[in-house]
């Protein structure tokens, strides 16, 4: 028995070395063996299934990464960062759950208050699932916590501007290139938010004035109306100016270049 669980430890170490090295796939391999071993003892298992959901989750498998989350969760439910690792399941699955992502990282956040990533992971998920308030609340109180960490920085702008809040989002930004003024994520969040306030007042102001000009003139179009184009205006003096030719009274006329003038000041000299 104890050579089996010397066996089963020296796997595990295997198993986190070539995770450490970047040896992913293999990685992946060895763990997924080591699952099938009925003898693994449970927080050994509850750690090797949080690591495979890890892997699987940059594999892009994501129904595998739950089915070990859930696992891990079911061994360990008092770990956070299986909840945590399990909402990022959901939420990076095109075809997952915003309400089981908010509710795994509500989880995660509730397991550690102190861990501001899990607090602004929730914060936006609950803005994705149209809980504004409480999504606004958990990103500024992770903002705020921890100013200049990026990583919180760039979850808690990112949520702030899917909940419409582009003075804060720049009010937190702000503060955080200051904190951070490498970062170029911080400064392409930055352009962000600024393309989208603008794109926000751009259509409020539009919603204000009601129907813009181009939609008038495809009205009339459609109702088989006439429109009046602004063509240049051409002004005719009669028939002594159209032997001379027209004139337009929109183009500014500029003064002849003064040859005479040069030619008469090199004269002098």
């Amino acid at each position: 028995m104890s050579r089996m669980l010397t066996l089963n430890d020296a796997g595990w170490e295997l198993v986190r070395t070539s995770a450490a090295h970047g040896r992913r796939a293999d990685a992946l391999n060895r763990v997924t063996r080591l699952l099938a071993r009925p003898d693994l003892s449970a927080s050994v298992a509850a750690e090797a299934n949080r690591l495979a959901g890890e892997l699987l989750i940059d594999a892009e498998r994501y129904s595998d990464a739950r089915r070990h989350l859930s696992a891990a969760a079911a061994l360990e439910p008092r770990c956070a960062r299986g909840f945590y690792l399990w909402g990022l399941a959901h939420e990076r699955d095109p075809h997952g759950c915003d309400r089981r992502a908010a509710a795994r990282f509500r989880r995660a956040s509730e397991l550690e208050p102190q861990n501001h990533p899990y607090r602004a992971a929730f914060g936006r998920a609950a803005v994705r699932c149209d809980a504004l308030k409480t999504g606004v609340r958990e990103l500024l109180a992770a903002a705020d916590a921890a100013p200049g960490d990026a990583a919180v920085i760039r979850v808690a702008a990112e949520g702030l501007i899917e909940a419409g809040k582009y003075r804060t989002a720049r009010r937190v930004l702000t503060r955080a290139r200051f904190l951070c003024p490498g970062d170029c994520d911080l400064a392409a969040l930055w352009q962000r938010v600024r393309f989208e306030a603008a794109r926000s007042d751009q259509e409020q102001t539009r919603g204000q004035r009601g129907t813009t000009r181009h939609e008038q003139d495809a009205e009339l179009v459609r109702d088989g109306g006439r429109v009046v184009l602004p063509f240049v205006r051409i002004a005719d003096g009669g028939a002594e100016r159209r032997e001379v030719g027209t004139t337009r009274l929109d183009v500014v006329s500029f003064p002849k270049p003064h040859f005479p003038r040069l030619m008469s000041r090199n004269a002098d000299r």
